[in-house]
């Protein structure tokens, strides 16, 4: 990554319904990626779920701040609008530049 490269994070509070298991990660995977995705200066997206808190991490890479801070008002939009019924709540969001990167170890 280059100077200047932005990050959005959204920190995601995820309850136990078992009614909709895997359906909520779907539902990112094939509707709300295209979207994020679709931002001009769209770099990468990541998402992490911790099982034992029940909470899930996304974190999309952008070259603006201003991308970065468009994909959360997206994502916070999209998800009130179709994961509100699988239990998701969206506590916060944050848009910052990158200050230390590493996108591959060397071998040795």
């Amino acid at each position: 990554m280059t100077g200047g490269t932005h990050v959005s994070r959204r920190p995601q509070l995820q309850q136990s319904d078992p009614r909709f298991g895997n359906e909520r990660f779907r539902r990112v995977r094939d509707d709300l990626l295209p979207i994020l995705s679709g931002i001009d200066g769209f770099v990468s997206y990541y998402s992490a779920y911790d099982r034992s808190r029940g909470t899930v991490t996304s974190v999309s890479v952008y070259e603006t701040k201003e991308a970065a801070e468009e994909s959360n008002r997206l994502a916070v939009d999209w998800g009130a609008k179709n994961l509100a019924i699988t239990g998701t709540v969206h506590p916060t969001t944050w848009a910052g530049e990158v200050l230390v990167a590493v996108e591959g170890l060397p071998k040795g």
